[in-house]
């Protein structure tokens, strides 16, 4: 079973959510957005496991982190841990190699987007 970690960060002003959109083929989901996300590598932990995932994708440095939920992945035999991220601040600088867009984005602009299953279900089951 593969883990996979999700980082949930919000804006306040305006109430917006930050989404990325990988440059990977991801098959039938290239080019759809999903919140910051990464697996697990041998040994390590969730959490230290989100802190690598921000820093390499993002840039951004986690201060800390309350678990919301798991739940089945949109691949087979894929876990997911969702997690409220507070970060040192909300700038951030986008990997080149591995992403190809990413910003804050707000309920409204979100239902129009090409989101992960997942991520929709996630967020109408426990964000909005």
């Amino acid at each position: 079973m593969k883990k996979v970690v999700v980082g949930i960060i919000v804006k306040k002003d305006p109430l917006s959510y930050l989404l990325v959109s990988s440059k990977r083929d991801f098959g039938k989901f290239s080019e759809y957005y999903y919140p910051p996300a990464g697996h697990l590598k041998k040994g390590e932990n969730e959490i230290s496991a989100l802190k690598r995932e921000l820093k390499e994708e993002l840039k951004i440095n986690l201060l800390n982190a309350k678990k919301i939920t798991e739940t089945k992945g949109d691949i087979e035999n894929e876990r997911v841990s969702w997690y409220f991220c507070k970060v040192e601040n909300e700038n951030f600088i986008l990997n080149q190699e591995e992403l190809k867009d990413g910003g804050f984005f707000t309920k409204e602009e979100m239902k129009k987007m090409k989101l992960w299953p997942a991520t929709l279900k996630f967020f109408e089951k426990y964000v909005w």
